[in-house]
């Protein structure tokens, strides 16, 4: 099976001071057709990483169990 894991972090107030981010961890299914694998059902999404720095930094802590449960 082939997993395409994508990061994308933002700011859910949409202020640039804010002191905080939140990171989610989507997987996509890659075995699929093309065209199946952008529609919402196949998408995963595995992790809500809360950053407190609004940093991205020192994320692979919350890797751990999902590595874990794909191994």
């Amino acid at each position: 099976m082939h997993l395409r894991l994508c990061i994308d972090g933002f700011n859910p107030f949409r202020l640039f001071v804010a002191p905080y981010s939140y990171w989610p961890v989507i997987l996509t299914i890659y075995n699929l057709l093309s065209r199946m694998r952008i529609r919402l059902r196949f998408m995963f999404l595995s992790i809500i990483i809360p950053d407190p720095n609004s940093s991205g930094q020192n994320i692979d802590v919350y890797f751990q169990s999902l590595i874990n449960d794909l191994k």
